[in-house]
């Protein structure tokens, strides 16, 4: 038997294989089945990012994750397009199972799982072990804005224009303590934990925005969903 016909043969024999134990309700575990459904709880791994991704595309199993994970949240008439503006697969989200948001706003609802992330495998490690007190409330200044990227120059419209963003301004500890971005970026304890929070959110969201980036995002974080993971 020549080596080709060997190895097509071997490659048809780990096929049937696969295919027998799929069908018989065996799958991988979670950590190396990229078609699993997300766990917001479950520690980050190589496939996060992707499964964050699909949930674009799958809002009922973005729902359930959702609420899998204990966020407070109701689902939210979509609103149709016009000009651009307006929202699909969104909630409106009032906290993420640990913190909750200073007012209830409206995001799509990856962008609520990514946030649910953030808050579970970031802010609240990194506040108890910097602060010894965990995030409570997450400020921010909303997330909807039919509007283009920098005002009214021509610019493209902004991913706010389809609730796929938001813009949060600092944290409240469950002991009291305020963080602002604004006001604490370059200070030494609290600006030292809000810059590892923006460093890790690439983890999670599409773009992740800080004062470094530019004078429009001195006073907050932009945080959108998506899959490319550019942090500045």
């Amino acid at each position: 038997m020549s080596v080709v016909r060997y190895l097509g043969l071997l490659i048809l024999m780990v096929g049937v294989f696969i295919a027998l134990l799929v069908a018989s309700g065996w799958r991988p575990p979670y950590r190396y089945n990229p078609w699993a459904r997300l766990d917001l709880r479950a520690e980050p791994d190589w496939l996060t990012r992707f499964r964050l991704y699909r949930l674009q595309h799958h809002n009922d199993q973005c729902l359930a994750a959702l609420a899998q994970a204990g966020a407070e949240y109701r689902a939210v008439s979509d609103r149709p397009l016009v000009d651009g503006c307006g929202w699909q697969g969104t909630v409106m989200l009032r906290g993420t199972g640990q913190a909750t948001l200073a007012t209830p706003t409206v995001v799509t609802c990856p962008l609520a799982a990514s946030l649910v992330m953030l808050d579970a495998h970031v802010l609240q490690p990194r506040a108890a072990s910097t602060f010894g007190s965990p995030v409570a409330v997450i400020e921010h200044v909303g997330s909807y804005s039919c509007r283009n990227i920098r005002g009214d120059d021509g610019s493209a419209l902004s991913s706010h224009a389809r609730a796929e963003a938001i813009d949060i301004t600092g944290f409240r500890l469950k002991n009291g303590h305020d963080i602002s971005v604004m006001r604490d970026w370059k200070r030494s304890v609290s600006g030292a934990f809000l810059h590892q929070i923006q460093a890790q959110s690439c983890g999670y969201f599409g773009v992740a925005l800080g004062p470094d980036y530019n004078a429009a995002h001195a006073g907050h974080f932009h945080l959108q969903a998506g899959a490319m993971g550019w942090c500045r």
